[in-house]
């Protein structure tokens, strides 16, 4: 889910965003990483 969460960020912004976004704001990025995985879980 890690990689589909990049790869959506690197889509949705510009090549290599998600991996920027990591480093300088981790807490928000986990946050938002767990939503993603919440909304995009199979059930």
């Amino acid at each position: 889910m890690f990689e589909a969460f990049i790869e959506f960020l690197d889509q949705l912004y510009w090549p290599g965003y998600g991996v920027e976004f990591e480093e300088e704001n981790p807490k928000a990025f986990y946050q938002q990483l767990d939503k993603f995985k919440k909304q995009h879980q199979r059930r």
